[in-house]
């Protein structure tokens, strides 16, 4: 596999290339300069791994839902070296690639970002497959979903989400693991070469992420 994973639908971004053996990945948790580092990331992680960005055979990208401004870098480098080269993209929905490392666990498994305005973009999934489509939710309207099933909070905001659950409802059965950034991009991987061995539809030049709501200055105009 010669490919390059990028997850840019939270602030913390985080990118890996893979060249068969070899993978170096890098993070990016720097605010408002994203939009400066992310080329020279890409470029960075891709070198470790001797590649070039003609070498690649696809693109794994996190495709949302998430962080308006991330997702919208994201997706422009990815589509910049898509026609600059014809390398296939691959949106991966962010939700999915979150929980997929956590797909034996035997309660249901949360997939969480934090979505602000007191709302979190979730997705419930249990054996791993999905249990409901993404929701942008309110805190109790993902406690009555839970209600007394044992479930496991994964994502970048879980602890996050996990205490504001607890205060809210402390009967809950919860559990969280700590997020580790290499799990969002091999999860990317392996969701991408599937599709790419499967030669699935890749992601088309007019397509963009996955919103579940309108972005602010979008409302702004109503």
């Amino acid at each position: 596999m010669k490919a390059l994973a990028i997850d840019s639908a939270v602030p913390c971004i985080s990118l890996a290339a893979c060249n068969q053996q070899k993978k170096a990945s890098v993070t990016l948790d720097i605010g408002m300069r994203q939009s400066e580092k992310l080329i020279p990331a890409i470029e960075y992680v891709l070198e470790q791994v001797d590649l070039q960005p003609s070498d690649l055979e696809f693109i794994a990208l996190s495709g949302g839902p998430g962080s308006f401004t991330g997702l919208r870098l994201g997706f422009a480098a990815a589509k910049g070296l898509q026609l600059s080269t014809g390398c296939p993209v691959y949106s991966i929905p962010t939700l999915e690639a979150q929980a997929l490392p956590y797909s034996c666990w035997p309660g249901v498994v949360v997939s969480a970002i934090d979505a602000k305005k007191d709302r979190f973009y979730v997705q419930f999934f249990s054996n791993g497959k999905k249990q409901s489509e993404p929701m942008d939710a309110e805190i109790e309207e993902i406690v009555q979903t839970i209600g007394s099933q044992e479930a496991l909070i994964v994502g970048p905001d879980s602890l996050v989400l996990h205490n504001r659950l607890k205060a809210q409802d402390n009967n809950l059965r919860l559990h969280r693991l700590p997020d580790l950034s290499s799990s969002i991009t091999d999860a990317l991987f392996s969701m991408a070469q599937k599709a790419y061995e499967r030669q699935e539809a890749q992601l088309e030049p007019y397509q963009g992420p996955i919103y579940l709501r309108k972005s602010e200055a979008e409302e702004n105009q109503l």
